[in-house]
């Protein structure tokens, strides 16, 4: 059998093993899929897995096109994993290739593309070494739409593909994508056990935990926010996010700058994060509940149960941008003195995953006095409502001190005027 290598044959794909970040030791055994840098010019050999390559493809607008590696680190994460999203799996064949599967096809072939997770090839059964596999799409009837485009496409959606049992999308795994073809006429397909063409998809829904050590303090119309880093333990953090609500579930900032929409795979909060409230409204899970919460820190803040809009990362509630790792405190300024908030604090990984915020923590922002400038020394109201005073000293004295030097300066200009 030809040995695999890689290619980078019609760019701007990329075939499953550059595409997915799959380790070197899963891709060193034989069988799995791999472009070639040459495709065999035979029209009698036997079909191999270096023939076919297998891409995997997002809808944009009315648009297919092609997850890079990049991209699909983030696009295929926990909120995307509960989602109906549409995607589709496009078999390729080289020319050469082609034109092998033309001479080898004869009256009852057909194809089908299994999934399963962590799968490892047809069984002597001819399906996946795996016990939750099935088939994706529609089986093709009949080769010679493959041999003659060199394409077949096969649609479905993003929780199909993550739908084995047992598995749930707060897990980090890999489903196997595996072509079933056969150009016999028979039961049996040409390419069995690890031979047969496969893709691997990692999927990454496992969040980061959530930090520790939450303070939250009053800092004078503001709320002086930090937490304990978690970068040393975790190096897929991308930076930490805090929410906060004012009272019973206002909206702090409205509206606010930290969301907007420019995700371009339609997450909120600028590819902050993403969750399945955000990806597919339709149909909402409910927030994860088997994450220890947030331990707080030495803080004279209330510790209370997250409200539901924390719970579920709501958008509209974000008083910060994407935090680095290195940064662990934030001053939530320009608030109401006086007033109870909520505060919150999620951390992020590389794949959009936000940790659940379990834990909510209260505090009132004090109230900054500022004196009235039109009120004179007497006092007066300043901007916060209170009256202004010094410290220390008896109102009625300085009023009294005031008013004798008044009267000692009018003196003063009446003996000036005498003496002129």
């Amino acid at each position: 059998m030809e040995s695999p290598k890689l290619s980078l044959r019609n760019p701007p794909r990329f075939i499953c093993t550059a595409l997915f970040g799959v380790s070197a030791a899963l891709w060193a055994s034989p069988g799995w899929t791999q472009t070639p840098t040459s495709t065999s010019t035979s029209t009698t050999a036997a079909l191999t897995t270096s023939d076919f390559t297998i891409i995997l493809q997002r809808l944009d607008g009315s648009t297919w096109v092609d997850l890079s590696n990049i991209d699909a680190s983030v696009y295929l994460n926990q909120a995307r994993c509960q989602c109906a999203t549409k995607i589709r799996f496009l078999v390729q064949m080289a020319y050469a290739s082609r034109s092998k599967l033309a001479s080898l096809t004869t009256t009852g072939t057909n194809a089908k593309l299994y999934v399963g997770n962590n799968c490892a090839g047809l069984n002597s059964l001819n399906v996946p070494y795996c016990p939750d596999s099935a088939i994706l799409g529609t089986p093709l009837l009949g080769l010679s739409t493959l041999s003659s485009n060199g394409s077949w496409a096969v649609e479905t959606t993003v929780d199909k593909i993550f739908a084995g049992v047992g598995v749930a999308c707060t897990d980090t795994l890999t489903t196997s994508i595996v072509l079933w073809i056969n150009t016999t006429g028979t039961i049996s397909p040409d390419l069995t056990g690890s031979s047969a063409p496969s893709l691997a998809i990692k999927l990454d829904g496992t969040p980061p935990p959530a930090p520790t050590g939450v303070v939250v303090e009053s800092g004078g119309d503001a709320l002086e926010v930090s937490w304990l880093t978690e970068a040393t333990d975790n190096p897929d953090l991308v930076g930490y996010l805090v929410f906060c609500m004012q009272g019973d579930g206002l909206q702090v900032f409205n509206p606010s700058s930290y969301n907007s929409d420019s995700n371009k795979y339609d997450c909120a909060g600028s590819s902050q994060y993403c969750t399945s409230q955000i990806l597919c409204q339709a149909s909402v899970p409910a927030p994860s509940t088997d994450l220890p919460s947030s331990a707080a820190g030495v803080t004279t803040a209330s510790e209370v149960q997250a409200p539901a809009i924390f719970q579920n990362l709501n958008p509209a509630y974000l008083c910060s941008g994407l935090l680095p790792p290195s940064k662990i405190s934030v001053r939530l300024g320009a608030l109401q003195g006086g007033i109870p908030y909520t505060v919150g604090v999620a951390a992020v990984d590389n794949s959009g995953n936000a940790s659940p915020i379990q834990s909510g923590f209260v505090q009132v922002p004090s109230v900054v006095q500022v004196p009235d400038a039109t009120a004179g020394i007497t006092g007066g109201l300043g901007r916060a409502g209170c009256a202004c005073h010094i410290a220390g000293v008896d109102r009625g004295a300085v009023a009294w001190a005031a008013t004798l030097a008044l009267a000692a300066a009018g003196r003063l200009r009446r003996r000036g005027k005498r003496q002129r």
